[in-house]
């Protein structure tokens, strides 16, 4: 399937960052009587306020708020970990790009996270030679949608096919095509047609959807796209208010005058009118904001199921609040699911270009709800001391290290967690040492008053 939408999609991208159309004036609709000179000047004046980003990131913000416990195991874990310290050769962590691909995946539908190897490297090498240098490992990155020309898929919805485009490498300011395939690649640039195979038996791309869906579409409608139409809405109605009051910007007081003539309009004259009229003295001026702006507001924040975005918050009865909070606590923990399975797929095809078994796990929070840290460890405490076991209380320790620790970066919370597994592994030698002196204390015992008597 061809993609199509790219206008949408770029629309979506500049409603986020606030940029294209929403920066120079663009976006906004001309009126059929409304000439260029006047348009022009309404283009100059606009200005945007941003509802679509904070909506998308209060649906992606929270999962990432604290560090994602990650597991793994085999042959491939020192070539896993030293691949999520730098998946791009640019410094992007794993959980960096995982974020990327979560923000872009809300946003536009769906993102696609791509895992190539640099060109000329041999598929097949030594466990050694992979771990001596970084350059030879694979590498992933987030495809923009406005870059992707062309998906295939099977009956299954497997990808078949993967056509984008990419910054030329031979000549500034000119696009290359890429096409990805399970037997291999092709690229044509500015030097023409390049290509190459591979035996990973599947197309070297992961799509991480917004939500779960029923169709197979390559390209499926964003969730915020609404949410971003009435955005332009609310662009466009503040671009007429702002004109209204360019052209009506300060109240006039009106009085009777036999000369109306003779007065110039301003904050520091008068607008006169006929002696004989009725009317009394009085001040005009310009209509403030329409109330229409206010109600899109509310709707946005209704569309976007957002409760902890400011200026989202309306007068609620505690139980509506309550399954307010449920609400985005299941969305929440529902994309959180996705993400986790796009990252250990992205594992598992790491495995597949290395050639190098890995057994790989991850958990992103699946709880949303608002709870102090203190209750997050008296909790813990309790839940240690039900003692259910070593590995128990290791979990437990990582969940104490998320809550507390939101913070802390992946190196010093895998060394907190080695530290911890040594002093329970320390806490069980002073067990069986202390119960064994103990018992050869009582044989002791028990010997010299066998002799003595």
């Amino acid at each position: 399937m061809r993609n199509d939408k790219n206008g949408l999609y770029k629309m979506l991208e500049d409603g986020y960052e606030g940029c294209g159309g929403f920066l120079d004036g663009s976006y906004l609709t001309q009126h059929p009587r409304e000439d260029a000179g006047k348009y022009g000047m309404r283009r100059e004046l606009a200005y945007y306020l941003n509802y679509l980003a904070p909506c998308v990131n209060a649906h992606v913000a929270p999962i990432f708020k604290t560090l994602a416990v990650r597991d793994w195991s085999g042959a491939g874990s020192e070539l896993w970990e030293t691949f999520s310290k730098d998946v791009d050769f640019l410094g992007t962590s794993i959980q960096t790009l995982m974020k990327q691909a979560a923000c872009s995946a809300k946003l536009q539908g769906v993102a696609y996270i791509v895992m190539d190897k640099v060109q000329g490297d041999a598929e097949d090498m030594r466990v050694a030679d992979l771990e001596a240098d970084r350059n030879n490992l694979p590498y992933a990155f987030v495809v923009n949608l406005n870059a992707v020309k062309e998906i295939c898929q099977d009956k299954l919805g497997r990808i078949t096919k993967f056509v984008f485009v990419e910054p030329d490498a031979y000549q500034e300011q000119t696009m290359a095509t890429r096409t990805l395939t399970a037997e291999g690649w092709e690229l044509i640039d500015s030097k023409g047609k390049h290509s190459g195979i591979w035996n990973l038996g599947r197309v070297p791309v992961i799509p991480l959807v917004s939500k779960v869906r029923n169709s197979h579409n390559p390209f499926p409608p964003s969730e915020f796209l609404s949410i971003a139409k009435t955005n332009l809405a609310i662009y466009n109605m503040c671009s007429w208010l702002a004109d209204i009051l360019v052209n009506q910007t300060f109240s006039v007081l009106c009085y009777p005058s036999s000369d109306p003539d003779s007065i110039n309009i301003g904050t520091n004259n008068a607008l006169g009118y006929p002696p004989e009229s009725s009317h009394a003295p009085a001040f005009i001026a310009p209509p403030d904001g329409p109330a229409t702006i206010a109600t899109l507001q509310q709707e946005i924040y209704r569309m976007a199921v957002v409760v902890n975005v400011t200026g989202s918050s309306k007068q609620q009865s505690g139980q509506a609040k309550a399954w307010d909070y449920e609400a985005t606590n299941q969305i929440l923990s529902d994309f959180a699911d996705l993400v986790e399975a796009a990252e250990e797929n992205l594992a598992r095809l790491f495995s597949i270009w290395t050639g190098v078994p890995l057994e790989y796990s991850v958990n992103y929070p699946n709880d949303f709800k608002i709870s102090e840290v203190e209750q997050e460890l008296a909790n813990a405490e309790i839940a240690k001391g039900l003692n259910f076991g070593d590995e128990f209380n290791m979990e437990v320790f990582k969940r104490v290290l998320t809550s507390y620790l939101p913070e802390l970066k992946a190196d010093d919370f895998d060394a907190l967690v080695k530290t911890y597994e040594e002093h329970l592994e320390q806490e069980k030698l002073d067990y069986s040492h202390a119960f064994g002196d103990n018992g050869g204390g009582d044989d002791d015992d028990d010997g010299q008053a066998g002799a003595a008597d």
